[in-house]
């Protein structure tokens, strides 16, 4: 059965990544023709021709084109009968001692439509001349055999008009990036001293790159061997040095004495080599090849990947021989740690620097870790923010379990003894820390949020205030209740600590809008606001049924405001006025439900508290109300209490309430943060 041209490239899946790879299977079919060669080394040569096209359509910086065709040019054994019955042969295994798994030219069709071979060879005592082309339409088209009357061996291997839109666009390339790449793609033979001398230059260009000067500047060291589950592996480590901009070291999977798909950035699999190498005073990037049989057997057909799992965990059976990706790079690691043992733990120490600069700027919570060198040690270095907190947190919550559950054991089997004694206060202690830790996150937020509102308290440069809104939302979100929104999303703390555990909060809700007459709203307490006197309540309740143990209400005005006044520079009114209609609203209408449908039953009795914040007290308010019974308190405040109604009225300013919570918190703050 013969397979159509056109249906095997179809196979050929080529990506952005692989813009270079038909030109790098051309190249390295020139290498392996050499190879077989007998001729001296220095003789052995390799031209790369790049002809441009059409600028591509996201320009780049210094307007390279776009490649259309590619001239390889070589003075290897040629297209003799065994090689060109190979290329006419797909799968063909002539050449499997050299890693080639005659698939390479379909992979060229994938990205031009043309290759056209001329070559001209010694064989069986004479010179002969071949010539054919080869692409999806016609397949292999012989053009030319005869005897050739030019001594020479040289065979030249056309790749004409790209059509592959993907790799076309991507393949803007200057001709050093495209010697960089046939360096890194062929750097194996370089390493195994069989590389020959490699020249790239452009059509219209005037200058070339000799692949072989770009490898005097790489450091060639000494293989490696390691063993991954009785297969061995090779590496290969060389030195780069940092020009540029070039930021990672690299490792390189190699089959058949290929480069096989992308490099993969060390650091992706060990941080710590998240740097460039000191050495003697200089920086380096490490490039890592790493070559097995292992690997040769694994790559796909077209070497751009390997039928290789990439993790254990992602294995579908449980296989214990099966090799992954991982299993190699924790061996890689091994042996990359133990070569540059001095940088490895350079760079443990400037991580943990950074961890430990992390944990104090911006997660106290972890505190206590910096009292403990052994989880510092253990996080993996160089890690983003992100990923740090993710690894904190996972230590913090499994050390905290595991602690809880050593206190639940003693307690469960009551065994006491002098030992389990000193053990589970050990434990305390250790708890006593994480529950610290826990404290001082806490304490870092409310300290933020004190200080957000004392500067909303603030006019801006142009005299404006915040609006009332946005002072009340930092303590309760508008027009919710404590039923919508969570704990942590408002800051009743602000005003007092016992409120935080009421029942029922509705914030800048009127009693109409809760009515269970009209309202499938679920709250336990419905309290109200009246628009035509008064804004913006919030109130509480701490009872989730029947009768209320006690009410609150607190009523803002906005900050550069003088309080509510019912005309203007008239002072002759009480502070009561603010709060009290909301008392009475449930005083007097006992129509008012829970969401269970039971009357809230507020009475003269009911603990009702009422609290006022302003920006400012005029003083000819103040004489006024100090003239029907309001108190000045020694700390600037005014309260009055109307025992028949059980009632406790206080007036403050803005300034105050931020005193008073500043006052309340500075001793934690003093011990935390200090």
């Amino acid at each position: 059965m013969i397979v159509p041209v056109e249906n095997i490239v179809e196979t050929v899946d080529l990506t952005a990544d692989d813009v270079l790879l038909p030109m790098m299977e051309c190249i390295v079919n020139s290498v392996i023709s050499l190879q077989q060669s007998d001729k001296p080394a220095d003789e052995k040569i390799i031209q790369v021709k790049i002809i441009r096209g059409s600028s591509p359509k996201q320009t780049n910086f210094d307007n390279i084109r776009t490649i259309d065709s590619i001239i390889i040019t070589d003075n290897g054994i040629g297209f003799n009968e065994k090689n060109y019955k190979s290329f006419e042969t797909p799968f063909s295994k002539i050449n499997k001692e050299f890693g080639c798994k005659g698939i390479g030219r379909f992979t060229v069709l994938a990205a031009f439509e043309n290759l056209r071979a001329r070559s001209n060879y010694f064989e069986n005592g004479d010179w002969h001349y071949r010539e054919f082309e080869f692409n999806s339409n016609d397949e292999l088209k012989p053009i030319k055999f005869e005897i050739s009357d030019k001594p020479e061996s040289k065979t030249t291997v056309e790749l004409s008009n790209c059509f592959n839109e993907i790799i076309k666009e991507k393949s803007a390339l200057s001709l050093i990036q495209i010697s960089e790449k046939i360096m890194e793609h062929c750097l194996i033979y370089y390493l195994n001293d069989s590389l020959p001398r490699i020249v790239v230059y452009d059509e219209e260009g005037k200058e070339a790159e000799y692949i072989n000067d770009l490898f005097e500047r790489v450091s060639k060291e000494k293989e490696r061997t390691f063993t991954v589950k009785n297969h061995p592996f090779k590496i290969y480590i060389t030195k780069t040095p940092k020009e540029g901009n070039r930021k990672n070291n690299y490792v390189y999977y190699c089959a058949n004495s290929r480069v096989v798909g992308n490099p993969k950035n060390i650091k992706n699999f060990n941080s710590l080599f998240n740097y460039p190498i000191s050495k003697n005073g200089n920086l380096y990037f490490l490039d890592v090849y790493v070559v097995s049989e292992f690997l040769n057997q694994k790559a796909f057909s077209t070497r751009n990947g390997f039928n290789i799992p990439k993790e254990n965990e992602n294995l579908l059976f449980d296989n214990s021989e099966q090799v992954a990706f991982q299993d190699i790079e924790e061996k890689l690691t091994e042996v990359l740690e133990d070569e540059y043992d001095q940088f490895v733990k350079d760079s443990k120490i400037k991580s943990q620097k950074q961890i430990e600069s992390y944990i104090i700027d911006n997660a106290p919570r972890y505190r206590s870790f910096l009292k403990n060198p052994a989880i510092l040690d253990s996080i993996p270095p160089n890690l983003s923010e992100d990923k740090l907190e993710e690894h904190l947190y996972k230590i913090s919550y499994s050390a905290r379990k595991k602690v809880e559950n050593h206190i639940e054991k003693f307690i469960s089997e009551k065994q006491i003894s002098e030992e389990s004694i000193e053990k589970i206060k050990d434990d305390i202690r250790e708890k006593t820390a994480y529950d610290i830790d826990s404290l001082a996150d806490y304490m870092t937020r409310r300290k933020a949020i004190i200080q957000l509102f004392e500067k909303f308290l603030d006019a801006d440069e142009e005299g404006r205030y915040k609006l009332e809104e946005d002072v009340h939302n930092i303590i309760f979100p508008m027009g919710l209740t404590n039923n919508q929104t969570s704990y942590e999303n408002h800051n009743l703390w602000l005003l007092d600590e016992r409120f935080i555990n009421y029942k029922f909060i509705a914030s800048d809700k009127s009693i109409t809008s809760f009515s269970q007459k009209k309202s499938s709203k679920e709250p336990d307490l419905l309290l109200t606001d009246n628009p035509e006197m008064f804004d913006n309540p919030i109130s509480f309740g701490n009872r989730s049924a029947g009768e209320v143990n006690s009410m609150v209400i607190f009523e803002f005005k906005r900050p550069g405001e003088i309080a509510h006044q019912k005309n203007k520079g008239d002072y002759r009114w009480q502070f009561s006025d603010l709060v009290e209609p909301y008392f009475d609203e449930f005083l007097y209408k006992q129509d008012k439900k829970n969401y269970k449908g039971n009357h809230v039953i507020i009475t003269e009795n009911t603990p009702k508290f009422g609290f006022i914040v302003l920006d400012v007290i005029p003083p000819l308010l103040a004489k006024f109300n100090e003239g029907k019974g309001w108190k000045k308190t020694p700390f600037g405040t005014y309260y009055k209490i109307q025992s028949e109604l059980n009632m406790h009225i206080e007036v403050m300013t803005f300034r105050k309430l931020l005193d008073i919570a500043q006052n309340r918190h500075s001793a934690f703050f003093d011990k935390l943060f200090t």
